[in-house]
């Protein structure tokens, strides 16, 4: 189960309407942000204290993020994306372990846990995100900067898919992330810049809907985002000569 609270939230003004205030001259304090804090509880209980501790010994043993870390974080975005269609909320975002301010591994009682008190716990160096070597690219401040004033091709929709494709797959959404790739293939084709690959991509798209895919059509999905990754950043490299 996930318990959800929101931390040191500012109290908001119930009137609405109201007209704008001076704001002091010199005044750069930020304000105060709520911070929200979900504790991801596991089904099954431990058998004894022991035990418990046992476990998180073995799971800290390591350096950087752990096994658990994940599958919570997964389990987490599973809850935000039940919440996101369920409010129809399309601002409701997945979450990645850098996101957060402090992520913790530890065990307690259930009622304390709810409550955001453990017995024991450890605090979770999160793993930093791999970044794709790109040869010759621009760095992403001035590829930006050139992108708003005029002087590099703005964003396409291409783009914008494959990184939808890229977080679907990442998180574990096989099935959205077969569908927004053929969307992705077939913008890039519009676009001038196909790589081919609109077959495989319609094939992947009808199995995805059509029952789910097998793990050799999951890895020939991965393959395939990637080689349209490459394309779109061929794309933009060669915009640069």
């Amino acid at each position: 189960m996930v318990a959800i609270s929101a931390l040191h939230a500012p109290r908001r003004s119930r009137l609405r309407g109201r007209r704008p205030t001076p704001a002091e001259p010199g005044s750069d304090a930020p304000d105060a942000v709520p911070i929200t804090r979900a504790t991801v509880i596991g089904a099954k209980p431990f058998d004894s204290p022991d035990d418990a501790a046992r476990w998180l010994r073995d799971a800290v043993r390591g350096k950087g993020e752990s096994a658990d870390v994940r599958d919570a974080l997964a389990f987490l975005n599973a809850v935000l994306a039940a919440h996101r269609v369920a409010a129809q909320d399309p601002y409701v975002r997945d979450v990645v372990a850098a996101d957060a301010q402090r992520v913790r591994l530890g065990y307690g009682t259930g009622d304390g846990l709810l409550e955001g008190r453990w017995r024991e716990a450890y605090v979770i160096a999160p793993e930093r995100a791999r970044r794709r070597p790109r040869r010759r690219m621009l760095s992403p401040q001035e590829e930006m900067a050139g992108m708003l004033t005029g002087r590099r091709a703005a964003a396409r929709p291409s783009e914008e898919l494959l990184l939808r494709a890229r977080l679907d797959l990442d998180h574990g959404r096989i099935v959205e992330a077969a569908l927004v790739t053929r969307a992705a293939t077939e913008a890039l084709a519009a676009e001038g810049a196909g790589a081919g690959q609109d077959g495989a991509a319609e094939q992947l798209a009808e199995a995805a809907l059509g029952g789910g895919l097998t793990p050799a059509q999951a890895e020939e999905l991965a393959e395939l985002l990637l080689a349209l990754e490459r394309a779109a950043r061929r794309r933009r490299y060669a915009d640069e000569s």
